[in-house]
């Protein structure tokens, strides 16, 4: 069987890869993540899922590279992991009360063939109006989140609601990923 190497630093997507029982190394890309007001936001994910995966790739003669990168987009404003304290602030202030969009773009390549699969998955979300004490509590865990926000922390009551799926908002959609390395080759009975 292929190794599949996990292009993150994520403990979250760890956690959820790990649930399938799929045995994977890890091998953070260090690519940096910058946000490009002029391109769509999916396109611009995509593009970053890529770049980390290619960047992972070519550190290996063999092996599948798993690279994901999510943002979170309210009116065509994307939302990615905040500076600090008070942009983390300022994100879920914007994000209050709203209804936005998660989109974790997947990238696959095969180290060896070069072989490449992209995909997307976007997950709507009807947020709660959040007070200023909510605001700043959320802001001080999640500084290193897509839009500042972790929906798998069950003290994070940001959404109210969401359509779509829920490990998505993790930001590693597992159907979409478990249907990509199933194309190379791999199975699991998750």
């Amino acid at each position: 069987m292929k190794k599949i190497i996990l292009a993150s630093a994520s403990l979250r997507r760890r956690e959820l890869l790990k649930k399938t029982g799929l045995i994977f190394s890890v091998h953070p890309s260090e690519v940096k993540e910058s946000i490009k007001t002029e391109l769509p936001p999916a396109y611009q994910a995509i593009c970053l899922a890529l770049a980390k995966a290619e960047k992972v790739a070519k550190k290996y003669s063999s092996g599948l590279v798993l690279a994901l990168d999510t943002l979170v987009v309210h009116k065509g404003r994307i939302f990615g992991k905040p500076k600090g304290y008070a942009h983390a602030k300022k994100m879920l202030a914007a994000l209050s009360n709203t209804t936005h969009a998660v989109y974790t773009a997947i990238a696959v390549i095969d180290a060896k063939t070069k072989k490449t699969l992209v995909d997307i998955d976007k997950t709507t979300i009807f947020s709660r109006r959040l007070s200023k004490r909510q605001i700043e509590n959320l802001a001080l865990k999640n500084h290193d989140k897509a839009g500042a926000y972790a929906v798998q922390e069950n003290s994070d009551i940001l959404i109210r609601k969401f359509r779509g799926d829920f490990n998505n908002i993790v930001g590693l959609p597992l159907s979409k990923v478990l249907k990509i390395l199933k194309i190379f080759g791999i199975k699991t009975g998750a």
